[in-house]
């Protein structure tokens, strides 16, 4: 997680002093160090970023240029995604921040890395809260390697909302995500201790076997597959279509299925327990089997609970730390952002989402800092279409 650097008392307090001289521009330099905890070998950095202030159409701005990039303060940016490859197909970040990976901001002349925009002036741009996790989940369309872990967190909190489905994989209209246990399952254990006890069971029967197979040896594909079998009958599978939304709780076993594209805004703490895969998981030498079958919620997940915030905008998820708003506009509509937010991000699911100056396409997103919440999410096209937003406090 960032580790945000004290850069703004020197830029605001020459922003004010400038707004106060009545100079048509104005302007500082400064040297600021970044600490990258997140790093494999941890360090610092030092960034030489120059500010200028002027008005543009009687506003004042306040832009940074760092490395020959020119980035606003004041008005939304875009979010260039970073591919991160996986056993089952790929993720696309688009507010990482980490060793495996980390986004970049758009700006004139090129683009930064995210730290290093929020760096610039981490009050303004998000009042120093860490930024929420907002990326897309693409599994393979085959069945088993398409499959995610299935695991359990235990402070990390999800929302996915579905936007494609591969008409191979699910040609009527239909995916899976196997989502909590089975209920019919267990109450035919009578004791929940039972039934943790016989599920652990299942899945080390079949990590034995899935060992085997990864150092080589020849097993036979229908013993593998009646193990697989015996061990997934513990949990459920939950029909998925297009626009739908699931909620995923700390403790809940969880493992979307191949060929289901999401959306996914999620904390951005990286926690898991691997309860099992159907392949080799090559991000870690074992699995957390034992402990994540004893710490994992047992009852079945509510179903999404949306507030309607306003005509045409709801609030999806509601958590401690982030909360979640579909906005379905119609065309020419506008969503305005509440002020008292840190800052919002958006990712569009079509054409025709414009944010302040930025249009934004299909899977496109923006960061809109807390000095631009006054920019309006708007549909310029000449359809309705749907803009994803998440913030604290939203």
């Amino acid at each position: 997680m960032l580790n945000y650097p004290e850069s703004d008392a020197a830029v605001e307090q020459a922003f004010k002093e400038w707004l106060h001289s009545g100079e048509p521009t104005g302007g500082l330099t400064q040297s600021i160090e970044l600490e990258r905890s997140w790093d494999e070998t941890p360090g610092s950095v030092t960034l030489s970023p120059r500010y200028t202030f002027a008005h543009l159409e009687e506003t004042p701005r306040l832009t940074a240029f760092l490395d020959g990039v020119e980035v606003p303060l004041d008005a939304p940016v875009r979010l260039e995604p970073v591919h991160i490859s996986k056993p089952w197909g790929r993720e696309i970040w688009y507010s990482g921040i980490e060793a495996r990976g980390e986004s970049r901001v758009t700006g004139g002349n090129g683009s930064l890395p995210l730290s290093h925009y929020l760096a610039l002036a981490p009050d303004r741009l998000c009042c120093g809260e860490p930024l929420v996790l907002l990326k897309v989940l693409d599994p393979h369309p085959e069945p088993l390697i398409g499959e995610l872990y299935l695991e359990v967190h235990e402070e990390k909190r999800e929302v996915y909302v579905v936007t494609h489905l591969d008409p191979g994989a699910w040609p009527e209209g239909e995916g899976n995500i196997r989502f909590g246990v089975n209920q019919t399952v267990r109450r035919e254990h009578g004791d929940d201790d039972n039934f943790r006890a016989a599920y652990l069971h299942a899945v080390q029967e079949y990590l034995h076997i899935r060992n085997a197979i990864d150092a080589g040896e020849q097993i036979d594909a229908e013993v593998e597959r009646r193990a697989r079998t015996a061990m997934e009958k513990f949990t459920e599978l939950k029909t998925l279509k297009v626009g739908d939304v699931v909620t995923v709780a700390p403790g809940l076993p969880h493992s979307l299925q191949h060929g289901v594209r999401v959306v996914e805004f999620q904390t951005p703490v990286y926690e898991r327990h691997i309860i099992s895969f159907a392949q080799k998981v090559l991000t870690q030498n074992h699995w957390d089997s034992e402990t994540a079958i004893a710490r994992m919620t047992l009852d079945a997940p509510p179903e999404p609970d949306f507030v309607e915030l306003e005509p045409g905008v709801e609030r999806i998820a509601s958590f401690d730390d982030f909360n979640v708003c579909r906005a379905t506009l119609a065309p020419n509509a506008v969503f305005n952002l509440p002020q008292h937010i840190p800052y919002a991000l958006c990712i569009a699911l079509g054409d025709g989402i414009r944010i302040g100056p930025l249009s934004l396409g299909p899977e496109e997103a923006c960061f809109v800092p807390h000095s631009a919440l006054q920019s309006p999410i708007g549909n310029v096209s000449g359809q309705t279409e749907i803009c994803l937003v998440a913030a604290p406090e939203l």
